[in-house]
């Protein structure tokens, strides 16, 4: 009998490789710095390591925030085993946190700090990464869901995941 949540596992696993291999391809293409337009005026691949977190936030905090990544990727996985959610949408947001937050724990713990490589050319935003980009989209897919289809709130004893009753 096939898992429910294997497509997410497997989700996950796909973006934590894909995550892994384009930093390994960018480390060993390009010095750190060396910008390369890919697709002139929206984006430009630029290799950066970042110590810090989102936007260079606590910059040179790379050992706590290895450590902060992977409890955030420990209790996502038992909150995401204990209450077993029924949506859709709930379980694609937390595949994508957690595959994002894993890969970026991966580089910090192993690497000393996160390769972010990715440059928008439009707008001036920070360098990130697909770790970033599956943060980003869980995140915003989280976002979606209590917004427009959590009806309780996670009020009422309801289970903010499926609104059966807790």
């Amino acid at each position: 009998m096939k898992n429910k949540y294997s497509k997410y596992i497997l989700a996950t696993i796909i973006i934590i490789f894909l995550d892994q291999i384009t930093k390994l391809i960018v480390e060993h293409t390009f010095s750190e710095h060396t910008s390369i337009t890919i697709i002139p005026h929206l984006f430009d691949f630029v290799f950066v390591k970042n110590t810090g977190a989102a936007f260079s936030i606590f910059s040179g905090k790379t050992a706590i925030l290895g450590v902060i990544s992977v409890i955030f990727c420990i209790a996502l996985s038992l909150y995401w085993y204990v209450i077993k959610p029924e949506s859709r949408l709930v379980n694609w947001s937390f595949a994508l946190l957690f595959a994002g937050a894993f890969g970026n724990a991966i580089d910090r713990v192993f690497r000393g700090s996160v390769v972010d490589f990715i440059q928008t050319a439009f707008m001036n935003f920070p360098v990130f990464n697909v770790a970033d980009i599956a943060i980003t989209f869980g995140a915003i897919a989280l976002m979606i869901y209590f917004l427009l289809f959590d009806k309780s709130g996670g009020k009422n004893g309801k289970d903010i995941t499926s609104g059966r009753k807790s």
